[in-house]
């Protein structure tokens, strides 16, 4: 009998010990690098933000092909020929309107929205979801897609003069694709 008390009683500790940790939703706000999808070297940096509990993604930075900072939101040089308005790629806003998933009215730990190509001027679905410190970035069209991870980055990531404080403070711009 004691047994079976004792048994009860650690399954019951392990269900709501998994409950507890499962209930605890996965932030995907911070710093990432965006990855090229064939090399994986950085491409961009990118500031995940909360706003009126939908998240975007502004990139702050570019890299280059040797993996230094080329670009970044304090110059501002290059340049989205695929938005409308020709905006610059540094500052912009090209991952929107990202809302956690539900399932059966709870949230997983999945997230939809959408991200535009600056330079193809292509939207795209996207889903995002957290793998160990990688942010998984899928993009879709249709049925087909591509998973990109992009890694965790740190405020020594930052453009120098930039920081964290001041991502507190973005307000979204939706780009408009030409």
């Amino acid at each position: 009998m004691m047994k079976t008390i004792l048994l009860f009683l650690s399954c019951a500790t392990l269900i709501l010990f998994s409950c507890s940790n499962s209930s605890k939703p996965q932030d995907i706000t911070g710093l990432w690098k965006s990855r090229d999808q064939h090399s994986d070297k950085p491409r961009s940096l990118v500031a995940i933000y909360e706003y009126e509990d939908k998240y975007y993604g502004r990139m702050l930075a570019t890299y280059d092909e040797e993996g230094k900072i080329d670009d970044t939101i304090l110059e501002k040089r290059e340049k989205a020929t695929g938005v409308v308005g020709n905006p610059p790629y540094c500052g912009m806003d090209f991952v929107y309107n990202i809302e956690r998933e539900t399932h059966n009215g709870e949230e997983i730990d999945k997230y939809k929205g959408k991200i535009i190509d600056p330079q193809k001027g292509k939207v795209y679905d996207a889903e995002f979801w957290l793998k160990g410190d990688d942010l998984i970035v899928r993009g879709e069209l249709w049925i087909f897609g591509k998973n990109i991870p992009w890694h965790k980055a740190s405020e020594h990531d930052l453009p120098k003069g930039f920081s964290m404080s001041d991502i507190k403070s973005f307000v979204p711009v939706i780009p408009k694709a030409s």
